[in-house]
């Protein structure tokens, strides 16, 4: 499969012409055959809006999940606020992508940690969070299946949703099984699909192509931000004169 919208656009058709409902985490069980699709942002925000328009385009909704403590991007910023405010209003969820790695974990309350970053998330979104979901969980972790807010906020990576489920994951630009077969053969009644949005473009391009664009747009990014905070920037540093 392909990593483009044209490919992900065929995917989701194929869900449905399989006869598959899509759910979320919270009312899958109302459907014989349901396939819940997640997204975690790892890196980049906009890309995320390009595949919830999609989705959106399609009489779709899914789960977004947004990391907290991300060097790559703060929530907290107008146009990152705005982007994730925008997806809410489309009507997908934004959950939380709780990274562990940022925490101590001997001296840590995981479930206190997610509880406490929930929070700020919600102060973001202006709404209640009502999912998490692990970035590159630990065995340990995997195996903790914690229940986060007395199970108001559900753990993506429980026993429910990663083992009673089909679980298949795009995750490092790899779909370690085939999906579309997999779809094909109807064998299994509940799915539950793991996108990484920062994958897909237009046309097809290599892991490689796809990192290395991420990092030239940053450097350009990153001028236009410092424009708007130093006068006079280019008496300093003109745009051109960046070096990639």
């Amino acid at each position: 499969m392909e990593f483009t919208y044209k490919a992900y656009r065929e995917l989701l058709t194929m869900l449905w012409e399989h006869g598959y409902i899509f759910c979320s985490y919270h009312d899958y069980r109302k459907c014989d055959k349901s396939v819940i699709v997640r997204h975690d942002i790892d890196m980049n925000i906009a890309k995320a809006v390009q595949m919830a328009e999609i989705e959106t385009q399609m009489g779709i909704s899914s789960t977004y999940f947004v990391l907290v403590t991300s060097n790559f991007y703060n929530i907290f910023s107008k146009e990152n606020q705005d982007m994730l405010r925008e997806m809410h209003c489309m009507g997908h969820e934004v959950g939380l992508h709780f990274d562990e790695a940022k925490y101590d974990g001997h001296k840590t309350d995981m479930v206190q940690a997610m509880e406490q970053e929930a929070e700020l998330l919600a102060q973001c979104l202006g709404c209640p969070v009502r999912s998490v979901s692990m970035h590159r969980p630990s065995k340990e972790t995997l195996a903790a299946d914690y229940v986060v807010m007395g199970g108001q906020i559900v753990n993506s990576y429980g026993t429910e949703f990663f083992q009673n489920h089909k679980y298949l994951s795009d995750s490092r630009r790899h779909w370690r099984e085939d999906v579309r077969s997999i779809i094909k053969s109807e064998a299994y009644d509940r799915l539950h699909v793991l996108i990484h949005p920062f994958w897909y473009d237009k046309s097809e391009q290599t892991a490689k192509e796809a990192l290395k664009n991420f990092c030239e747009s940053r450097t350009y990014a990153c001028y236009d931000w410092m424009h708007d905070n130093v006068r006079d920037l280019e008496e300093f540093l003109e745009r051109s004169e960046l070096k990639l």
